[in-house]
């Protein structure tokens, strides 16, 4: 799957479902699979993809008032391992294996823009503390890491990563537990960076280009004043900040 007009031309071809049209300006298109035959789905970038295994179903957003621009938002969901129910191990052995891939294929910590950013020594620390949001995906858990996060963020992890021209939120969530068996959904949301950007300024499909250039610099500087507020409290809490961190430039998808 691909984003863009490339991208209502994939769920055209694999979908058997009409587009779902909305009066409130979203087009929506799906595709769905049954357990036990679930889907394999590869998501496409600028720069690199993603191959998602077991997914049960996938929407892809088409912004009206962006028509041209295509299919911007794809959320898919999956269940992190092949069968229903699993073991810890198992289920460790396919969280290794999907946070191998993101870091193979070049996917980034994203800090959205008015958010702290946390240096990376202090990932565990602050997974701990905000129930599984990792702020350091080069950071692979160990097998006893694993456990002790799954039992203290009750079966949760939460990623924001970026990669070229997408930005991706990925949800980790453990729905089962039982005596030797265990379940898990992984939530992935797709998002160009084009609809982002335009999607945090209002009435910004409104505006003449010098208009909208100058909103976002002030949208920008708001941002980064809310943000070294809120880094000025975490240091406080004894966290670290990244001060090398660069922000991706979304404004060239914007212009």
């Amino acid at each position: 799957l691909h984003f863009g007009q490339q991208g209502l031309k994939d769920f055209v071809q694999y979908s058997n479902t009409p587009i779902d049209r909305q009066p409130a300006g979203m087009n929506f298109l799906s595709l769905d699979w049954r357990p036990p035959h679930l889907g394999q789905v590869k998501l496409v970038t600028e720069q690199s993809n993603l191959e998602i295994d077991h997914v049960i179903s996938v929407m892809g957003t088409q912004v009206a008032r962006f028509s041209h621009d295509g299919v911007l938002i794809i959320d898919i969901t999956a269940s992190l391992h092949a069968n229903e129910y699993t073991t810890s191990e198992d289920a460790y052995n396919a969280y290794v294996k999907l946070m191998k891939q993101i870091n193979d294929k070049n996917w980034q910590q994203y800090f959205l823009p008015y958010a702290e950013r946390i240096d990376k020594q202090d990932n565990l620390k602050y997974m701990r503390k905000h129930m599984g949001q990792v702020i350091d995906p080069s950071h692979i858990l160990s097998f006893k890491e694993w456990e002790e996060m799954m039992n203290m963020t009750n079966g949760h992890m939460y990623f924001d990563l970026y990669n070229s021209n997408i930005n991706l939120g990925i949800s980790l969530s453990r729905t089962y537990k039982g005596d030797e068996k265990e379940q898990y959904v992984v939530r992935y949301g797709f998002e160009h960076f084009r609809y982002s950007g335009f999607n945090a300024i209002s009435n910004s499909d409104e505006m003449t280009a010098e208009q909208l250039k100058q909103a976002f610099l002030d949208e920008r500087k708001d941002n980064e004043k809310d943000r070294k507020f809120k880094e000025q409290k975490i240091k406080l809490e004894g966290y670290h900040i990244d001060d090398s961190y660069v922000d991706p430039d979304i404004w060239q998808y914007m212009k």
